[in-house]
């Protein structure tokens, strides 16, 4: 099934202690580019640095560091320009996936621009501009779609026993040395590993400098 795409910035009220928020401010920008989402914040405006918070149907979550790590967001200074930017990759944890090609974000961006709290609710809506490249993940050849099935058929089918049966889902990380043997995706997820799986792909995230990763 095919969703059309579109474009939305949406302002929510929202309050928090005696500060409320009645405008998005001229220092915040929001942009779809082609793999990440991004909102770029003028330092200048908001006073000390300020907090994001990724929301979804299940909750609100601060991005700390490690949590960005975790679920596919980054947030850095830019010096040159005096902004701090968070980018949410199209993967991100709380997106909203229709399809892989319609892709909603949710954030809370809480600032302080005369020393106290406000929070803004900012929305936005992104389709990739670009097709997705192939990805390869190594499996099980018989993971492959059987002759004769049709694809959405399939696809429901995995999808399903994905859901009833990662614990019998191994994952091998490939080292020079020999004798690496592979683990269960639980095993890997208490490593710091998440996969996920969309209506069209097998995501498969980590955080840099982790024990099985090497550098060349």
């Amino acid at each position: 099934m095919a969703f059309g795409c579109y474009l939305s910035v949406t302002l929510l009220l929202s309050v928090w202690t005696t500060a409320k928020c009645d405008h998005i401010p001229n220092g915040v920008h929001m942009e779809c580019r082609d793999r990440y989402f991004m909102i770029a914040v003028d330092l200048s405006y908001s006073g000390n640095e300020p907090v994001f918070e990724a929301v979804d149907e299940t909750g609100v979550y601060p991005i700390t560091k490690e949590y960005a790590a975790k679920c596919g967001y980054s947030v850095s200074v830019v010096p040159a320009s005096e902004h701090l930017e968070l980018r949410a990759s199209y993967f991100s944890c709380h997106t909203d996936n229709k399809e892989d090609e319609v892709l909603t974000f949710s954030f809370n961006l809480i600032v302080t621009p005369k020393g106290k709290d406000v929070t803004y609710a900012l929305n936005k809506t992104c389709c990739p501009p670009l097709p997705w490249s192939p990805r390869e993940v190594s499996v099980r050849s018989d993971v492959a779609c059987p002759t004769g099935t049709k694809k959405d058929d399939w696809d429901a089918s995995f999808k399903r026993a994905y859901s009833s049966a990662t614990s019998a889902w191994q994952v091998m990380f490939q080292r020079a040395q020999p004798g690496v043997l592979p683990i269960s995706l639980n095993t890997a997820k208490t490593h710091g590993y998440t996969f996920d799986l969309t209506d069209g792909r097998l995501v498969f995230r980590t955080r840099y400098g982790q024990p099985e990763s090497y550098r060349t």
